[in-house]
């Protein structure tokens, strides 16, 4: 009986001793503070380090939400800092898991430890040779568990001859829960910033993000506003096919979308087959104009490659209207107690609206209002002044004499 109490003493001062770890102590308090990823990988490692850990390589994989990115990956190394690296969801992805110790830890399975100094095998995981060829001696990966059940991976590295140490390896298996707790933070910001990216934007994301989500909030600025309509699209809705229909929603607005952002313009909203844009005004208002022109003469290039691409199989063309204007618009939350949207109103909003619904009546697939001309400071062809519907003044309109 004194032995067997003798034993569960010897294991509890272990335990306790590990515990005590400067590195667990730091991951249950300051480490706590860091959400940002690659700040947190970069002050981990420091940690490790500092505690004696002859740590030279360090890596997270976090599988994640997201349309096109299967998961993210944190890189340290030292001497060279940290990057973050996305991995895309491609056809092969489950094959190239399946020969990954980064896989079997997505699994809950693990740790895998592998003796960088043994001679290669046929079958090794591919990542292997790449260690060696960079002088690591010893590599272990551990599955990280999270709340919901699934796991991520968590992988270390060294360069010291005979690898890790048996202390070395204890306090990684002592320190999961505390490294679990972290990693699971970052990811649950990360998926929320992600899907406020994707549905809402990154600019209206990082407010809704920061807090700014009390109902009537808001700020006036001045921006170029893009509103772009798919023309014929009642027509096309009742004579296509379903996903032959939602196969050229996707070809139009892509084209469009990757023009606005690629410019530095932000995608507020898709309305039905149309899409709203701003571009806020900085201290340069021609440059931010010239942004926006730019973005419409690439969605224009891109959108004629994909007509010349649709036309051989029969597909129907994609025809579209595109107004860009420029004003002072409402920038915030408008909605109800339990829906919001986080989009811009008001007269320069309605205004761009009815330029667009222009386009087809005068048979450009791009118009200016005169403000954007003025504002822009380009040299435009004015195709005349228009009565618009709820607009008092008539409109003088223009195409651009260059685009792009």
């Amino acid at each position: 009986m004194s032995d067997a109490i003798g034993e569960v003493r010897a294991v509890l001062k272990v335990t306790d001793a590990i515990e005590a770890h400067p590195v667990i102590r730091w991951l249950m308090t300051d480490g706590r503070r860091l959400v940002d990823p690659s700040e947190f990988l970069e002050a981990f490692a420091h940690e490790l380090r500092a505690a004696g850990v002859d740590v030279s390589r360090i890596t997270t994989g976090v599988p994640i939400l997201h349309p096109q990115i299967f998961s993210f990956s944190g890189l340290w190394q030292h001497g060279k800092g940290t990057t973050e690296r996305r991995y895309r969801t491609e056809p092969d992805t489950p094959a190239t898991l399946l020969n990954s110790p980064i896989g079997i830890a997505y699994q809950g399975r693990g740790p895998v430890r592998c003796d960088l100094t043994a001679p290669p095998q046929d079958g090794e995981f591919v990542i292997l040779a790449d260690l060696r060829r960079e002088g690591f001696t010893d590599y272990i990966v551990h599955s990280i568990p999270f709340a919901d059940g699934s796991h991520k991976a968590l992988s270390l590295a060294t360069s010291r001859r005979g690898g890790f140490t048996a202390d070395e390896l204890a306090l990684f298996e002592a320190m999961i829960p505390a490294f679990a707790f972290n990693l699971e933070v970052q990811a649950l910001r990360r998926t929320a910033r992600t899907l406020l990216d994707t549905y809402v934007g990154p600019q209206a994301g990082g407010r809704v993000l920061e807090g700014q989500i009390q109902r009537g909030t808001g700020e006036t600025i001045g921006a170029v506003i893009w509103l772009c309509d798919l023309a014929g699209f009642t027509g096309l809705s009742e004579t296509l096919e379903r996903d032959v229909l939602i196969d050229l929603l996707n070809c139009y607005f892509g084209p469009m979308c990757n023009a606005v952002t690629e410019q530095g313009g932000e995608i507020l909203k898709f309305i039905g087959d149309a899409m709203l844009a701003i571009f806020p005004i900085g201290h340069d208002a021609a440059a931010t104009c010239g942004a926006a022109l730019s973005a419409a003469g690439r969605a224009q290039a891109a959108l004629i490659d994909e007509n010349l691409r649709r036309k051989p199989s029969g597909l129907p063309r994609i025809d579209y209207g595109l107004a860009l204007h420029v004003g002072d618009v409402m920038y915030g939350n408008i909605g109800s107690d339990t829906r919001l949207d986080f989009t811009v109103i008001g007269p320069a909003v309605n205004l761009t609206a009815r330029i667009e619904s222009m386009c087809r009546q005068l048979g450009s697939p791009l118009l200016l209002s005169s403000d954007f001309v003025r504002a822009a400071g380009i040299v435009a062809e004015s195709l005349g002044k228009f009565s618009l519907k709820g607009v008092g003044v008539e409109q003088e309109l223009f195409v651009p004499v260059r685009i792009g």
